[in-house]
């Protein structure tokens, strides 16, 4: 693949990289980053997105939102520990042309908004969580419908990077 002028230097350099070769002649390396690239997606997205339906409110007869909390997030950090290396594996092989990708840099920015929104999520709203079946706050449910679009939509963006 011939390097385009609209790739950033830093990108063809890691891509052209021993590591970045290596993974594109392995029979086993990008294989293996997909299969945990996409495991961490499930396991994150999927925690992620129940618990935000749960936060706004269904479910409320099974589960707490603080029950619910601790189930899941637990899972969710599984996810993240899956999908980062795989997706670091999936990037370094192609990182020219991904680099330069629209999507992939939306996605990335929707990532860096949505670690930010759940940070802020866990430090104002978690301590009020045992409170949170009686009144669910404005604010909290803002950030948890706003969750739940950012962490629909990277998965999406992903799909859709190696398409269009």
């Amino acid at each position: 693949m011939e390097p385009s002028d609209a790739w950033p230097l830093w990108a063809v350099a890691l891509q052209n990289s021993g590591l970045g070769v290596a993974i594109r002649h392995s029979s086993w390396l990008y294989p293996l980053g997909n299969v945990l690239h996409v495991l961490g997606v499930a396991l994150f997205v999927g925690s992620i997105v129940t618990l935000d339906l749960r936060l706004l409110g269904f479910g409320r007869g099974y589960v707490s939102a603080q029950g619910a909390s601790k189930l899941l997030t637990p899972v969710a950090v599984i996810g993240i520990l899956l999908l980062v290396p795989g997706g670091l594996i999936i990037f370094v092989a192609d990182a020219g042309p991904l680099a330069a990708n629209t999507l992939l840099q939306l996605k990335f920015t929707l990532i860096a908004v949505g670690l930010i929104n759940a940070w802020l999520f866990r430090r104002y709203w978690n301590p009020k969580l045992g409170d949170w079946d009686a009144l669910v706050p404005g604010g909290g449910r803002a950030q948890t419908v706003a969750s739940l679009a950012i962490w629909l939509a990277v998965p999406t963006l992903g799909r859709l990077t190696a398409y269009l």
